[in-house]
Order: C-alpha cells, then sequence, then structure tokens
C-alpha cells in the first residue's frame, strides 16, 4: 500500500512512518525541512512544502492509497491563534480536498482528546462526548477540524483522538517530552499537585495501523493509556536517575486561587512572564495559563474501550516508556 504520512518530523508521524516502512508499505512524507534529523534515515518519498501549496499537496497525494494526516500546531497558549487555526483548520481542509481530488481511497485523521469538552469531570469521557464549541484555540482548532473530516462524503475517513503522547524518536521534542526530560535532569523545583493520561507513541502507532483496516466510515476512537499524577511520574524518573532531589508539590487549590488574578493580565504580559521565568528556570517554559488550565481541569476518566475492541488497542506500563524514552534521549 502507498500512504502519504503528513508531520513526519513529528512524534507521532515519525514514529508511524518508520513502523509503516518496516511493514514494507511505500510511504510519501509531507515536510516543511529536508534538513531535520528526524527524516534523514527514513526511505520515504520526501515532498517539501506546506498544507498551503496546492500543489506540492498534489504532489504528495498523488497515487496514494490512504492519507494519515499527523501535522498540527499543538499549542498550550504561546502561538498566535490565526496561525493555529491556519495550520489545524485550513490546513486540515486542504489536505482533505487535495486527497478527495486525487481519488485517495481513506483518510486518517489524528485528532486530539482536546477535541472533546471536558465537563462534566465526574462523567467518562468516550467517543459520544460533544465536542468543544468555545474555549482555547488549540481546542476549538481541533474540534472544528474533526467535524470537518467525519462530515465530509467524498472519502471514507477516521479520526482517531490520542491523549499526551510519549515514546522514542522525539526529536522537536513534544512537550510532555520536554517536560519529562527536564524533570529527568532536575530542572523543575516544583510540580502541580495533578496529572495527565499518557499513551505511549508505539502503542498509538498499532491502533493506526489497525484502523486501516476499519470498513466503516466516519468512525472516531480515543486511544487513551493510563492517568498517572505528578508524584507518581517524578517517582519513576527517580528510580531510573536515582536522584535524591526534593521537588515541591504545589496544590491545585492554590493554583485555582490565582486564577481570577491571572486572567486580570493580558495574555502577551503572561507569555513574557513566562518566557522570563524560563530563563532563570529553563523548565518553567511550558508553564503557561492554557497548560495550568488543562493540568486543573483533567478529566481523569478517559473511556478508550472502543478502541480497545475494534483497533486492538494495548498499552504498556509508563515505567516501560519513561526508560525508552529518556533511553533513546540521552
Amino acid at each position: 500500500m502507498k500512504i502519504g504520512i503528513t508531520g513526519a518530523t513529528g512524534l507521532i508521524g515519525n514514529n508511524l512512518c518508520r513502523k509503516l516502512l518496516e511493514l514494507g508499505h511505500k510511504v510519501n512524507v509531507l515536510i516543511r525541512d529536508n534538513n531535520s534529523s528526524a527524516i534523514q534515515k527514513l526511505n520515504a518519498n520526501k515532498f517539501i512544502g506546506d498544507l498551503n501549496n496546492t500543489k506540492v499537496l498534489e504532489n504528495f497525494c498523488r497515487g496514494c492509497d490512504l492519507i494519515i494526516h499527523s501535522a498540527a500546531i499543538i499549542s498550550i497558549g504561546k502561538e498566535k491563534n490565526e496561525k493555529v487555526y491556519e495550520v489545524n483548520i485550513l490546513g486540515t481542509k486542504n489536505i482533505l480536498d487535495t486527497s478527495i481530488k486525487c481519488d485517495v481511497k481513506k483518510f486518517i485523521y489524528i485528532g486530539s482528546i482536546n477535541a472533546y469538552k471536558k465537563f462534566p469531570l465526574n462523567q467518562p469521557i468516550n467517543e459520544k462526548r460533544n465536542l468543544v464549541e468555545k474555549g482555547f484555540a488549540y481546542d476549538l482548532s481541533k474540534s472544528k477540524a474533526q467535524q470537518l473530516v467525519l462530515k465530509n462524503n467524498d472519502i471514507d475517513t477516521i479520526v482517531l483522538n490520542p491523549t499526551s503522547v510519549l515514546g522514542p524518536n522525539d526529536f522537536k521534542p513534544s512537550l510532555l517530552g520536554s517536560t519529562i526530560y527536564d524533570l529527568y535532569n532536575n530542572k523543575l523545583p516544583f510540580i502541580l499537585n495533578g496529572g495527565v493520561d499518557i499513551i505511549d507513541v508505539r502503542d498509538l502507532s498499532n491502533a493506526i495501523i489497525e484502523s486501516i483496516n476499519i470498513k466503516k466510515a466516519k468512525e472516531s476512537y480515543i486511544i487513551s493509556g493510563k492517568w498517572y499524577s505528578f508524584k507518581e511520574i517524578v517517582g519513576i524518573i527517580k528510580s531510573i536517575n536515582q536522584s535524591k532531589k526534593i521537588i515541591i508539590t504545589v496544590p491545585l487549590w492554590y493554583i485555582k486561587s490565582m486564577f481570577p488574578i491571572i486572567n486580570l493580565f493580558p495574555n502577551k504580559f503572561l507569555l513574557f512572564s513566562t518566557k522570563v521565568n524560563s530563563y532563570f528556570i529553563p523548565g518553567l517554559k511550558n508553564l503557561t495559563k492554557e497548560s495550568l488550565y488543562n493540568i486543573i481541569y483533567f478529566n481523569k476518566k478517559i473511556d478508550n474501550s472502543k478502541a480497545k475492541k475494534e483497533l486492538k488497542l494495548k498499552t504498556r506500563p509508563l515505567t516501560q516508556t519513561l526508560k525508552d524514552y529518556l533511553r533513546w534521549k540521552t
């Protein structure tokens, strides 16, 4: 099978590309930079361009049986909203329209758990949960793009909604990967008394590959691993690097109490403050208003039963994921 992958320099796209090549598929990759170390050793057909370049998109899609669209701006509030919408919504429309024009048989869109409404927090998030209608730019952009894909009647479509992804071949690196590495190197003086749901990128890649054979169209699948507290994550990392450094745990009630004050300041000022703080403490570079909000209001009850049943989703222990990622990183 000939498969086109966007976002091949990113964590998901890169691991997926490697797996598909191992399985003997022919792979086209759409990349913006041919000098990226992520794709130097990949035996794939490389197309240089972005999601707004119609001519490049047509050459990229031509002859493909399947397009897997994983390219996106994963934003925590640092990027301009207009850029997030342009890439995540308009870019998705462009590659979807081009796939149809080039007679591609199937289109798989890599969405995000953020496309679903967070509330109510006491009820599980599954594929029946309503999509975001307003809120942060990233959440809204992934919601709109997902709707765009699923409402299309001219091509078979599948959507996969992963939670936070971690694993090897994280060249950029990802936001979570960067945070884990900072913890490993003792660059974070404190953690929040919250947590995150983590899916190993290799388990996600296996689920994406299984979705290729799904004959039903317009299906969406939540690909989650397990929710881990930051205390648990730090505990595993300490067992790996043998660190005895004390990391302060900040209670969530304290962060919640600060939000009314934080909301009084314009976003530009808050981003500038984050930049200044990260100069002195590098580990704080990903601590923005949006990332704090996502940690505080994270739904621990994420239901991946549909993916387990239909995509044979299997998840490995976080200890293994962390060890493999840090081994690759270091």
